[in-house]
Parts: structure tokens; sequence; C-alpha cells
């Protein structure tokens, strides 16, 4: 069926039937998603001052038609806050230039088509001109924060980069990888055209924290980056040239580049705070009209305690529907802020699958939990057990096709009538994002009063489908006296080393130490299922504070050192 996009973009803000049931061009761009994207491009081409380059199913060209197409643009790229200088902006023009400037440095330091370089940055302007000179060189990026040592480390020995980016006060974090830092100077002079990628080049490798384990490299091709791109920019945020877009506090990895792809595509401006800079001075957020917001539960928390009244001159806001829905926060938040009569809808986003996978419809007054898969992309219900079948029943697990190589799905999806409700995830999460407990582990291994660990889930009793991941630690045979003298300090130690190491966003819910020894398997390791039931049930509790597992622990305690003594060789599954 032929796609009109202008009367779909004129009846967005319809209210929602009574059924909740899907527009029929919803229905129609999962059958047809190549005349759905023909459609949308057909439409962003007829809109701007130049012509885009870029040719759904043929052709892509992100540097020109994400900074070089805009450069006559009054509205600037990127505006980020500084308490220090205040507002920073970055225009299309100067964004274009330091990024033919880089570019021209970094292809004489080796950087060719297709070779792959991490972009070790901060959301801010030095990401987006590393990020536009990598792709006017046809490299495939990959985006890690700067964060813990064991994070980067681990997630950079997994890609093996070419060629690193990161800014001089980070290479501390970039142990072992220095030799792979890219220079830049930024006095060279522009020279070459941008690269155009085939389809099914891969423009990207994305850590995402929506994928189990979350340290694997998922790859994204330049057809699915464009497309998705254009039609979040055009249908899931509604910018237009110059509008502005601000979505302070989601998370970085799982929502970038997609976002800044989005933005910029369009031509509008990417409004970058951070939630404690908001919650300092929250008029700022909305000094100029906002054409959408990303309301993150941490801008949320920010705005409430900065108990911020209205927020005028917000057009369209969003939530991520991984978050927790806390109806009382949320709707107390509704009120404060006045924006019940403003269009929201909450969206699914994952940048390894190029933006939106998820989107409601667009909805006013109360919260709800409608949600469809984003248009332009075919999908199924397979079933719960991931054997590979579609589901029988009207709930499975959301696939977007087609699905081969590709991560396996996580999100439960449920038919009710004519609406779609999100159901939860297969495993337990946090946010919807995958716990990395096997990292919280390996980064405690070399604390000395640590002789096992392991991460375990239960159920939270607030809000529902959500879990608390606690960090069991065993500190091996100790006096109780010893034992509770070192708990507190120890806790810190723990604390600590988990910020640095990975960042603080990693850090467990709880924390519980065991005077005890965990069961091994052959192999030496910890054995997780024992240690997970032994906690569930209490005994460890129990155990912990019985005199004859105390004994019996200093005896195992005993026994290891017996078998690691001088001149001894430790077997697997001695300990």
């Amino acid at each position: 069926m032929p796609f009109d996009l202008r009367d779909i973009l004129l009846r967005q803000n319809d209210p929602t039937p009574a059924d909740g049931g899907i527009p029929p061009w919803l229905r129609e761009s999962w059958n047809d998603p190549e005349g759905f994207i023909a459609a949308l491009a057909q439409h962003h081409a007829g809109r701007g001052a130049a012509t885009p380059k870029s040719r759904p199913g043929q052709h892509f060209d992100f540097f020109h038609d994400l900074a070089v197409r805009h450069a006559d643009s009054t509205a600037p790229a990127f505006r980020a806050w500084d308490a220090a200088r205040g507002w920073l902006p970055l225009s299309y023009r100067e964004l274009g230039d330091r990024a033919s400037r880089r570019a021209t440095e970094w292809a004489a330091q080796g950087v060719k088509p297709g070779a792959k370089v991490a972009l070790v940055h901060g959301l801010g302007p030095e990401l987006l001109v590393s990020l536009m000179a990598s792709l006017k060189l046809g490299a495939c990026i990959s985006l890690l924060p700067p964060t813990g040592t064991l994070f980067l480390s681990r997630r950079l020995a997994l890609l093996e980069p070419q060629h690193l980016s990161a800014e001089p006060h980070q290479v501390p974090l970039l142990k072992g990888f220095e030799q792979l830092l890219l220079r830049s100077r930024g006095d060279a002079a522009p020279s070459f055209t941008s690269h155009t990628y085939r389809p099914n080049d891969t423009v990207a490798l994305l850590f995402s924290p929506l994928v189990s384990p979350p340290d694997t490299p998922v790859a994204l091709s330049a057809e699915r980056a464009w497309t998705s791109a254009l039609r979040d920019g055009l249908l899931t945020y509604g910018l237009g040239t110059g509008d502005l877009f601000a979505a302070p506090g989601l998370h970085f990895l799982q929502h970038q580049p997609a976002l800044l792809f989005a933005t910029l595509l369009r031509g509008a401006t990417y409004l970058h705070m951070e939630p404690a800079d908001v919650e300092r001075a929250p008029t700022r957020l909305t000094e100029q009209p906002l054409r959408t917001l990303g309301v993150s539960a941490a801008l949320r928390t920010a705005l409430s305690r900065a108990q911020r009244g209205p927020l005028r001159g917000v057009a369209h806001w969003f939530r991520g529907a991984e978050d927790a829905l806390d109806w009382e926060s949320w709707r107390d938040w509704l009120r404060q802020s006045e924006l019940g009569k403003v269009p929201h809808t909450h969206v699914l986003i994952d940048a390894a699958e190029g933006g939106a996978v998820l989107v409601s419809r667009r909805h006013t007054e109360e919260l709800h939990t409608g949600i469809a898969p984003a248009p332009g992309r075919a999908w199924a219900l397979k079933d719960l057990n991931l054997s590979g079948q579609e589901a029988a029943s009207d709930t499975g697990v959301f696939t977007p096709l087609p699905d081969k190589g590709r991560p396996p799905g996580y999100v439960i999806l449920a038919r009710q009538g004519e609406q779609y409700l999100f159901a939860g995830t297969r495993d337990a999460r946090r946010s919807g994002r995958v716990y990395p407990s096997s990292e919280v582990v390996e980064a405690l291994a070399d604390l000395p009063f640590v002789s096992g660990a392991c991460v375990t889930t239960v159920p939270s009793g607030g809000t529902p489908g959500q879990s608390k991941h606690v960090l069991l630690v065993f500190t091996g045979a100790e006096d109780t006296e010893h034992f509770e003298r070192e708990a507190s300090p120890r806790r810190q130690a723990l604390r600590h080393h988990l910020e640095l190491r990975l960042g603080a966003e990693h850090l467990p819910d709880r924390v519980e130490l065991f005077p005890l020894l965990p069961h091994r398997d052959k192999e030496g390791r910890v054995d997780e299922a024992w240690c997970r039931a032994q906690y569930a049930t209490g005994a460890l509790h129990q155990k912990s504070t019985d005199p004859l597992f105390q004994a019996l622990t200093a005896v195992r305690e005993r026994a290891r050192e017996s078998v690691r003594g001088t001149g001894d060789d430790e077997r697997p599954g001695t300990r």
C-alpha cells in the first residue's frame, strides 16, 4: 500500500481508540518494510537545504547526511551545558570542519575503510567530532564510555580494535592499549571526499547492555543504522530542522549513537545536560522550547528534588519502556511538571538494533502500558523457551527479523485484542539491562579477603518485575570478633574496588559477607548454583553463625593451605 507520510505525521497526536488498536499503516509497514522506508526517504529528501546522498538499499554517506548537508543551518548540531562556561554550542559547519581535519590526521595514521575504531569518550563535542571523522573515513565504530579500567580492558580485548580515540586525561584508563591511540592536533587541512558505505557494511560494533552477556560486540549494518535514524528522527521523536532534542540521563551504551544519528540526520540540535546539572539549574533545560524530551528515571528524580515547577515548551516527551514503572513517582512528577496534557510515548531503544525497537502510540493524561513493534521492520513472537519456533499463544519473545546471527530476544510481548503489552523480560535485569555478574566477580578476585564471590538475584518487594542483585562474598575461616570488626571496612573496599574497575552503575544492591568457603566445581570455579540455593534458603546465614560449620570451615581452610604449600602443585578441584 502507498504510505502517506504527511497524513501519518498529522495524525500522530490523534486520540488512541478505546480498544488500543494499532493504525493500518503501522501493520502494513511490518509487512512492507522496503516500501515504508522508501516513503520515509522521499519525505525526508523533500525537506532540507541539500539533497541527502544516501539511498536506501543502495549506499549511505553518513558524514554528508549528518553534518555537511546542514552546514548552512543557523541551529547548532550540539549544545552542552558547562557549569563554568555556560552553554557550549557546536555548529554543523564547525562539526564538519573539525571532523574533516581530524579525518585527514587519522588517515595519515593508517585509518582505512572498515578499520575498527574504538571511541572512548563521554557524550560531548569530542565524541561528535571523532564520530564524524570515523564515518568520513568509512571506519567501523565502537562507543565506550571512559569508565572502569576492567570494564574497558575487557571490551577492548574482545573488540580487538585497530585504533583508539580518547582525550589525554583518559589515557590512564587504557593501560595496555596506549599504542593504538590516534593523535589529533586539529591543524591538518581537510581533504578527500567522505566514504560511502554499502548496505551490508558494518558501520558499528556496539556493546549493548541489553544483550547477554553485555560484553558481546553486536554488529550494526549501515542500512539498519541509517534507516532506523530516519524513522526515529521523523516519527519516534518528530524532529525537524532546528528542533531541540534532549534526553538527560539516558544510558550511554544503550542509546548511543542511535540518538545522535536520529537528531543530526534531521538537522536538529542535540541538547546535553547531566541530571545533576539539571537539579542545580532546572530552568536551563527548557530555556528554549524542546520538540522532544527523553525523561529517564534519573532526570525525573533530579527535577523532583529541585522541586521544579511546570516544564514549559515541551511538545512531546518519552520514557524508556524498560524502566521500572513506578506509578506513584511518575504520577507525582506528571502533576508537578504539568505535562499531563503533553503527548507522551514509551519507547524501548537499543542502539545495537539501530534505535527504537518498541514504540507506543502517543497518549496524554495517564501513563499507559500499551506498546507495539517499531514501524518499518518485520518481526515475530517466538517461543518463550527460545526453541526458534513461533509462539503458539499470544505471548512470546519479541524478535526483530531477520534474526539469523543476531543475539536472542529477551522482551516478552503479549498481544491482547488489538493492542500489545510489554510483559517484562525473560531473565532478571536491572532496568531492562543485563547485570554483569561475571565481571563483578572477576573485579574482586585480587582482594585479599575474598575467598570466593557470586551474584544472585532476589525479587524486589517494590516495583513489579524488578529484582535486586546481591553480591555474596566468602571470606574464609575467621573468628567472629575479627569478621564483625572488618565487615564495614570491607564493604567500603568492595564498593571502591568496583567503582574503580567497573564504574558506579555496576555496584550491587546489597553485599552479604560470610566467614565460609564456597563450594567449587571440578575446575575450581565457585559453584554459583550452590551459592544461590544456599542463600535463598537461609542456609548460608545459619552456617556462618554455627560453631560446627565454623570449625569445618577452619579445617577446609587448613587443607587448602597444605595443598598450596611450598613445592606442591594445586590441582583443579582441590579447593
